[in-house]
């Protein structure tokens, strides 16, 4: 299946991927097999079947602990306290808190773009991490049916070591290039993902019923609109039009940015993005 906007690590163009480091199974023989070359850029290529193969339980059990050692490093970290004071709403009242306590009605969650945590870099077990407190927080509200894991360069050792966090979690085998549509209220965690996948998922979802649905936490959209009004990126506004317009009805609400994390590029220049419904039917009003 054609891995869309997934990119590979490595080679000159910049991306969330790279970023991330290695992709594949890491199993010789497996790994050159799972990406292609389309136009000139290194893409992966998913097959659902590298979820199947067969794992080595030390080195599951392994990798288990190093997630589990990365949530105990954010449960402990200021970044931690100041997002459950302030991102997840039990801080004093503002916007940012009454959009976030919004968060309580998320029925469920979509993570997409953590890269591999058999391969990648700490910062993947961090982001992971944060995906668990996330879930372990809006489980609370009893609305939260499921959490859904999608990245191509997901392994067999991925998959045990994420459904094994909670019974809720699931990795996907479907590769929907986050064109997902949201058709109940639905946070999608997309850290540091490309934005022609941010792109993807608002295209789905792009009328006035659905795009009040989606919750997104992921790349500031803020930061976008600072590109765009550059000179350099005035060609933006075309290649990616619904994040262009989404930049501009969206309400965000930035993730703390003290870091005291040895893995501090995990979050920066994150935040948490919500569609007003009135701001939507304004956007899509310009548009038509």
């Amino acid at each position: 299946e054609d891995g869309g906007g997934w990119l590979v690590a490595g080679g000159g163009k910049r991306s969330w991927k790279r970023r991330k480091g290695k992709t594949g199974s890491g199993r010789p023989g497996n790994a050159h097999k799972r990406t292609k070359k389309t136009s000139g850029v290194e893409q992966i290529v998913w097959d659902p079947t590298v979820l199947d193969e067969e794992v080595d339980e030390r080195t599951a059990a392994a990798l288990n602990a190093r997630t589990r050692e990365a949530q105990k490093v954010l449960r402990e970290s200021a970044f931690h306290d100041q997002l459950c004071s302030s991102a997840l709403g039990r801080g004093e009242a503002g916007e940012g808190p009454s959009l976030l306590s919004g968060l309580g009605s998320v029925e469920e969650m979509v993570v997409y773009g953590l890269g591999s945590l058999e391969h990648g870099p700490p910062a993947c077990k961090y982001q992971f991490a944060l995906a668990v407190v996330l879930a372990e927080d809006l489980l609370r509200s009893d609305k939260l049916e499921r959490v859904l894991f999608f990245d191509p360069a997901f392994t067999a050792y991925d998959r045990r070591v994420i459904e094994g966090a909670n019974p809720k979690f699931c990795v996907m085998r479907e590769n929907e290039n986050c064109a997902r549509t949201a058709f109940r209220k639905t946070l999608f965690y997309m850290p540091h993902c490309e934005a022609v996948l941010y792109n993807a998922l608002l295209g789905a979802n792009w009328d006035l019923e659905r795009l009040p649905n989606l919750v997104i936490l992921g790349n500031s959209f803020a930061s976008y609109k600072t590109i765009w009004g550059r000179p350099s990126g005035s060609g933006f506004g075309v290649e990616y039009p619904k994040l262009f317009s989404a930049a501009r009805c969206s309400r965000e609400v930035p993730v703390p940015t003290s870091f005291n994390l040895t893995e501090a590029s995990a979050f920066n220049d994150m935040s948490f993005h919500f569609f007003p419904r009135e701001a939507v039917a304004d956007a899509l009003d310009e548009m038509t």
